[in-house]
């Protein structure tokens, strides 16, 4: 695995990502749209991450669960409305 910002292939270990205390509350998730007017909001919890020894940029993902949920529900997934332009040009107005 490489560092997406510098390329380096000096990464640390898989380590839990918390954001300043141990609540589950305070964990960072990946939340989309809503898909429907009484759907619920998706969200994955991002709990571990790595770390660029070189840059210091930090690269959270999800657990297993999560992610096996994020590729099951992928397709009826909503972009949030004032997303940004897609790096790939998927959505290219």
């Amino acid at each position: 695995m490489r560092c997406a910002i510098c390329g380096s292939e000096r990464l640390s270990p898989v380590g839990e990502l918390v954001l300043g205390s141990e609540r589950p509350v305070d964990r960072l998730r990946l939340r989309f749209r809503r898909p429907g007017f009484l759907k619920r909001r998706p969200a994955f919890q991002a709990d571990l991450a790595r770390a660029c020894r070189d840059r210091g940029a930090l690269f959270p993902f999800l657990r297993e669960l999560d992610r096996r949920e994020l590729d099951a529900t992928a397709a009826g997934l909503l972009e949030i409305e004032d997303a940004g332009p897609d790096p790939d040009g998927a959505n290219a107005n």
